[in-house]
Parts: structure tokens; sequence; C-alpha cells
């Protein structure tokens, strides 16, 4: 069975998502890629469809031309946990697994398919440290209080944190872990004061149990999944010093890479690191003809491959 690449996006035209898409469709993925689109123009949509992509909207507006959600104020973050489920679940048998990321400010720089078949082992999710514990980071230490309270914040604030942005896993076990991250988020503001939502609170506060910890690979940023921009890249890493968990990131051959030289399979915050940011989205700029073809060649590429196996 296949994988599936899937994103969520409010409010933003193609330019926005165009380094993650096109990141994507360079990357060998041979999946199916797939979208929940809340407040956007057909435009965008249109493209999207063009280059493959599975659409999930809700109501229409002709007269504007977009697909608009019925509520007029929500947090995507929260939102999507609960979409992401109602979907999938529908779809149980048909994929192997799913790789869910935010669309902004992540890219693809080699297939997430293959570093899962390598990386994933027996474990059944796949999260991402940011390489740094929630009692060292002010706007991680924050979000967690002001989501869950002083008890739950006691418990955890000696964790290392996990990514909610960038994470995958086995089908199942990811389509109840987003109905569980949904549910524990609603239980309180989903506007945490001082930025964000609680969807990365409430994650980091289910993998602190053994039922989780159990089945999920921890994967460290010298692991090479994904880098982790806002806490450890150059624009910041020295700020936290020897609080940092792990070496920072470098950029070598214009890849982002782990301190050893690996490439990371996904690239997160990208944009947060001026020096790197403009290369990066020069870097994805093909138009869609371009990327169809570097798509089609992957494909026939890992055809022939299993053909001579």
């Amino acid at each position: 069975m296949k994988d599936m690449v899937i994103g969520c996006i409010t409010g933003y035209n193609f330019e926005k998502i165009k380094p993650w898409v096109n990141s994507l469709d360079r990357s060998g993925f041979t999946g199916t890629k797939a979208m929940i689109c809340y407040n956007i123009d057909y435009e965008t949509v249109d493209e999207l469809v063009k280059r493959d992509y599975s659409i999930l909207a809700f109501g229409k507006d002709e007269e504007k031309r977009t697909f608009n959600y019925p509520k007029e104020e929500f947090q995507i973050v929260v939102e999507r946990f609960l979409h992401l489920w109602y979907l999938l679940k529908r779809m149980k048998g048909q994929y192997n697994r799913i790789i869910t990321t935010d669309v902004k400010d992540v890219i693809f720089q080699t297939n997430p398919s293959i570093w899962l078949d390598e990386n994933l082992g027996d474990k059944e999710i796949n999260v991402a440290c940011e390489s740094i514990a929630y009692k060292d980071e002010e706007w991680g230490t924050n979000n967690l209080m002001k989501s869950f309270g002083p008890l739950v914040h006691e418990e955890c604030v000696n964790n290392p944190i996990y990514n909610a942005g960038t994470i995958s896993g086995k089908f199942d076990t990811m389509v109840d872990l987003f109905l569980n991250i949904y549910m524990l988020s609603n239980s309180t503001n989903h506007n945490i004061e001082g930025g964000g939502g609680p969807d990365q609170a409430a994650l980091n506060v289910l993998l602190q149990m053994k039922t989780y910890q159990d089945i999920t690979n921890f994967a460290n940023s010298e692991d090479g999944w994904a880098a982790q921009l806002g806490t450890t890249g150059p624009q910041i890493a020295k700020e936290y010093g020897d609080k940092l968990l792990e070496q920072s990131p470098i950029m070598k051959d214009g890849m982002v890479c782990t301190s050893e030289g690996k490439p990371f399979a996904l690239v997160h915050q990208y944009d947060r690191v001026p020096e790197w940011k403009e290369s990066i989205e020069k870097k994805f700029e093909d138009d869609a003809e371009e990327v169809k073809k570097l798509n089609e060649n992957w494909i026939n590429r890992e055809n022939e491959q299993n053909e001579t196996a």
C-alpha cells in the first residue's frame, strides 16, 4: 500500500505554498498527495488538482470564487486534527502510512517514505524533536502552561519538545492520534495567550503516556527526519547555548543537513533563517510542467529499480 502526504491550509494563495508543493513534487514521493482547504481561492485549488492532489474543501462562494469554511473564527492548528481524523478514517485499508506537516514553512528534501522505510522499524508513530526541553524554551513552556495548567506543566516541563507540524506513522494509529490531539486541544482555549494553539502541547502530553511511548519513534534532529529551525537554526541556536540538546543543522551543497552532513528529509521553519530562506525559496520556483517531468523521472527510476530488484 502507498503512503499519503497531507497538509492543511487556510487563507493562502499558491505562491505561499509553492515551496511545499514543488519540493514534494520533486522529492520522488510516489504516494497520494492531499490537501485540506479551508478558505482558499479557486485558482490555488485548480493548481493543486492539476498536479494530482486530492482536495477536501467545504462551502463554495461562486461570486468570490473561493472555497470557504463555515466558521468565521477558528484555529486551524486545532481544527485540522478533527478533519484529518474524519477524512482519513473513511480510507481505512487504503494506505500504509500518513505523513502530515505544516505547509507554509516546510519543504521536502528527500522522499519521506524512504526515511520511514529505513528508520520507523516496528514503531507506529514518528515525531521530531526540537532539541530543547520545555523548561528551556520560553514560547513552549508558556504554551504548555497556558494550555493545560500547572499540574500538567510540572509533569512535562523537563521533557524534550516534539513538534506537531512534522508527524508521521502507520495509518490506523495516526488516525486515532489525530482524534486524541483534537479532543485534548478542545478541552482548552484554541487561541493560547502568548501565541499559537494547544495542539503541540496536546501532542506532547499524549507522548509522555506509556501507551504512546511504547509505539513512538522519537526522532532526534541528528537522525535526519525533520530540521526544526525555530529552535536549532543558526539564527537562534547560539542563544540557547548548552541548553540545546543536539548540534545545529548546517547548510551543505544547497541542502539543510545534520551536523554530520546528512540531508534532512523535511525542513521546518526555514523561513526563520534569513540567510537560508531566499536560497530555499528560489530552489523551488519551478513551474508545474517542469516539476511534473521531474516527478515522472523519479517514478520511472523507482519502477526500474523495482523491476531490477
